[in-house]
């Protein structure tokens, strides 16, 4: 029997995957830290704390047909001025970036003689910086630069049996989109309410990863990308420091922390 690992099980995206590949007949190992954890989504679970290259190894050990690193966080709090909390920062950082790049190390060295499929769960984010959710952004920029610089190193020294391959879900629809909220004001709650709800499924995007995947063709996957936001990396890419200048203004006009100089 296949089998694959997912962390981040408990979340809105993980729980979908468990349920799609449970139903392909797949082994569905999901890794959390929450003892005691239940549901219809995995056929066991590995209780994880998901922070050294250590905690990385136990995946690897699952001996996965693809592991799935879906696991992250989102900035449930701010400073006073909306600015980042260091220990979340901190918290955020491992979790979003660094033990990704973990896996992807552990999966080069212990899978050496057998393929495996390593998948990042990036986010459309990851070339666009935002105010309203830098550390989430930064980190998700960090895995994608990563994963790109690394894949061609790793699939090589390991005869092409380690594939990292991203994929960039958007927004989708449940509470968990709503994370992103705390910087800002009634206007800008407006034009969050608008994508969150017009966002798809969690069933939808998991059956369009699940085919992605199994084309085998691309590196880097994406669910229906906006314009915007194309436009906006762009820009980025681009023009710096007019990016930058952008984002002072979307906090003047969005965020409830703005205040007018004095």
């Amino acid at each position: 029997m296949a089998k694959v690992v997912i962390t981040g099980i408990s979340g809105t995206l993980g729980q979908a995957l468990g349920r799609l590949y449970l139903q392909r007949g797949f082994e569905v190992v999901g890794v959390t830290r929450q003892s005691g954890l239940q549901g219809d989504y995995f056929s066991r679970l590995q209780i994880n704390p998901q922070v050294s290259f250590e905690d990385a190894k136990l995946l690897i050990d699952e001996k996965p047909d693809i592991l799935f690193l879906n696991a992250g966080q989102i900035e449930t709090k701010t400073g006073p001025n909306g600015e980042p909390l260091p220990d979340l920062l901190a918290q955020m950082t491992t979790v979003n970036y660094q033990f990704p790049a973990f896996a992807a190390l552990a999966a080069a060295e212990l899978s050496a003689d057998r393929p495996i499929e390593v998948v990042a769960i990036g986010s459309i984010a990851d070339g666009a910086p935002s105010a309203f959710g830098p550390v989430y952004h930064a980190g998700k920029i960090a895995v994608h630069y990563f994963w790109s610089g690394v894949s061609p190193i790793i699939y090589h020294a390991t005869n092409g049996n380690v594939r990292l391959r991203l994929y960039r879900p958007g927004a989708i629809s449940g509470p968990l989109a709503w994370a992103p909220v705390n910087r800002l004001n009634e206007k800008g709650y407006k034009i969050r309410a608008k994508r969150v709800n017009s966002a798809p499924s969690a069933e939808k995007v998991a059956g369009h990863i699940f085919r992605w995947l199994e084309r085998g063709k691309k590196w880097v996957g994406t669910y229906d990308e906006p314009f915007t936001f194309r436009l906006l990396k762009w820009i980025h890419a681009t023009w710096p420091d007019f990016y930058t200048r952008l984002q002072f203004i979307g906090w003047r006009k969005a965020s409830k922390f703005y205040k007018k100089p004095v």
